[in-house]
Parts: C-alpha cells; structure tokens; sequence
C-alpha cells in the first residue's frame, strides 16, 4: 500500500512538473516577451532534475510519506502552505474589490509581449495560469508536503535528486534576486527592470517569490548535508 501512494504522490507532482516546463515558455512570451534566454536558462535545468527524481520514485519508491511531528520542519511546511494562500486571496478575493476587476470577466493581452497582438481569455483561466500555476506554487506545494514527512535524501534516492534539483533553481534564482538589487544587473529579460529596486521590493508576488525560494533552499541544503534526526520520545518511568 505505501508503494502504491509513493506512486500516486509521484505520479501526481510528475505530472505538475512537466505541466509546468510545458507552460513556462509561454508565460515568459506573456510577461517578458519572445526572450528565448530566459524560457532555457540555467535554473530549469533543476526542474528537469526535479522531474527526473519524481520519475525515479514512481519506478522505485523509497519517499516515507509518514508525519514527521518536529517542530522545524512543521513550521517549515506551514510556511510554505500560508504562501500558496496567500496568493489565492490576493488574487482571487482582495484583487477582486479593485475597480474594474472580475474573475469572471476577460483578459486581453499582447502575446508575445511587445508584438500588439492580442489575444483574449476567460480572467478565471488567466489567473490560474498565469498567477497560480508558477514555479513558487508548485515548489511550494511539493515541499510543503515533502517536509511535512520523515522521508530522507539518506533514505531515498529519488528525494535526494528532487532536493538537488530544487537547490539548483532556487540558489540560481537567489543569486539573480541579490544581482538586480545590490548590481541592478536583470536576470529575467526585462521583468525586473520595469521596476526600481524599492519597488521591486514592495511588490506581494516578489515577497513571497523570495522568502518561500529562502525557506526551499535552506531546508534542502540542511536535508541533503544533515537529513532528518528521529524525534526522541521520553519514556515514563
């Protein structure tokens, strides 16, 4: 039965995962424009490594998908979850209240960006795809999960790709965040210069885009340098 919902669980992310790769292509025409640097740059290649472990653990299961009731890694994958909510009620019910704003209503815009031309969706598709369906969201939810349990990268070989390849994208994607704001040097093709660094800083999606890439890196680094100590349990004399 284990080896069954490893691979439902696996099965599933691998299929979010690849959704995702399939996507992001167009979500850079959307937002940054015909910027093929930026669609196969370096962070991608750990998502492939993520993709690659979700693959190896549908094939040879070895997650312990168990609770594991430690506190840090709790408050970790909590964390991870407040984030993913986060953005739900910014952008489908605080949003919302703003003048002109429907979920219900449509969405043009120019694809790719720069051309003028333009296409049109349902709002409720746009924001789904293009606000909720992210590399944040996905790597949050997938850890989320992940950190929630007492599976190990000692344990599991699958994990230990699936977290090498999270260090990868979120170590590449850190360094560019500190590049824009101590240098001003633009990792995304343009998406962060339309802003100064302060109001880089103030907007919600790079806040939560940063602290959950922070809490993803550090937990794997400690995971695949120290792993999971078992949680000791006094007994009563």
């Amino acid at each position: 039965m284990s080896n069954t919902s490893n691979r439902v669980f696996a099965f599933i992310f691998f299929a979010i995962v690849l959704s995702l790769l399939l996507w992001m292509p167009m979500w850079t025409k959307i937002n940054v424009g015909d910027a093929p640097g930026v669609i196969y740059s370096p962070p991608w290649i750990g998502f492939l490594v993520i993709l690659f472990g979700l693959a190896y653990e549908i094939f040879r299961p070895s997650l312990n998908l168990k609770r594991d009731t430690n506190r840090k890694w709790i408050l970790a994958g909590v964390f991870l979850f407040l984030i993913i909510i986060t953005m739900i009620v910014v952008q489908e019910i605080w949003m919302p209240y703003k003048q002109g704003y429907s979920v219900f209503g449509m969405k043009s815009f120019e694809f790719p960006l720069g051309t003028s031309n333009i296409l049109v969706w349902p709002q409720l598709l746009w924001d789904f795809l293009n606000v909720h369906f992210t590399d944040t969201t996905v790597l949050a939810l997938l850890f989320g999960i992940l950190f929630l349990t007492k599976s190990t990268p000692q344990a599991s070989k699958s994990y230990k790709l699936i977290l090498i390849g999270a260090v990868i994208f979120t170590a590449f994607l850190m360094f560019g965040h500190f590049a824009f704001l101590i240098s001003g040097i633009d990792p995304t093709g343009g998406y962060y210069s339309r802003f100064t660094r302060m109001e880089l800083l103030s907007q919600w999606w790079f806040q939560w885009d940063f602290w959950s890439e922070l809490v993803i890196l550090v937990g794997a680094l400690w995971l695949l340098f120290k792993g999971k100590r078992p949680v000791v349990v006094a007994k009563p004399n």
